[in-house]
């Protein structure tokens, strides 16, 4: 079967969400479908499509926050860490489809937004503090 590989070092810890552009199986409300990939050389549930660029995997956004201890070390020798992974010393690699934010708003991590909300975490300036 082909279709597209999901990247070895992308986090297990999080869903892999999909996406078709297929615009037979496109919601009324939304530019795009989307799915969540359960495994390698995935297809658009929907059309059976599975090349890109009709169908594709999300790049997950991660929520940074600063943590004194935090093993992320930025500018200006602050220390930040990722929301939903409070261990991990990187944001990302070239080839994981990971990324960072400190905005909640563009963040899409379901477990970072989950941490977000538990911690009642908003944006204020380029921090994120507590309601």
């Amino acid at each position: 079967m082909s279709g597209i590989v999901i990247p070895p070092d992308r986090t297990s810890k999080q869903p892999v969400r999909g996406y078709c552009y297929n615009p037979e199986c496109k919601p009324v409300d939304h530019d795009r479908f989307e799915f969540v990939i359960e495994d390698d050389y995935f297809c658009c549930p929907k059309c059976k499509a599975f090349k890109g660029p009709m169908v594709g995997s999300l790049v997950l956004i991660h929520l940074i926050t600063r943590d004194n201890r935090g093993p992320i070390e930025g500018e200006g020798g602050l220390r930040y860490k990722i929301a939903c992974d409070s261990e991990r010393a990187y944001l990302a690699t070239f080839t994981n489809l990971e990324s960072a934010t400190t905005v909640p708003d563009i963040a899409n991590c379901p477990g970072c937004l989950r941490v977000a909300a538990e911690q009642k975490l908003v944006q204020s300036g380029y921090l994120l503090g507590v309601k």
